[in-house]
């Protein structure tokens, strides 16, 4: 395939399936998620789509730091500074293993 024209995109860390359904009628050109089934990429390329699959667990760790800082804000904003602490695990990993020879 040579070089591709987008002009319209959607992106959705995670699954994308169910929150891109609501975008079946828009005019996309590409679609950058987790994951989606096989016949749910089929079913997009058929509309003349195209997909961008980065890995359901990988597209969703680079929030994680964002996300502990916006929890720890907030729950020191309720609950009073420092009487809970957010920790981003550092076991945490996908549970898929790629294999390559």
């Amino acid at each position: 395939m040579g070089k591709i024209s987008v002009q319209t995109f959607a992106v959705c860390a995670g699954s994308g399936a169910s929150v891109l359904s609501a975008l079946e009628d828009e005019p996309l050109d590409m679609i950058l998620t987790g994951e989606l089934s096989h016949h749910e990429v089929l079913a997009a390329r058929a509309a003349g789509r195209f997909v961008a699959l980065c890995g359901h667990a990988g597209s969703e760790r680079g929030y994680l730091r964002v996300m502990r800082q916006k929890l720890q804000s907030e729950l020191d904003e309720i609950i009073g500074e420092h009487r809970v602490e957010v920790i981003l695990s550092q076991k945490d990993k996908s549970p898929l293993e790629i294999f390559t020879h």
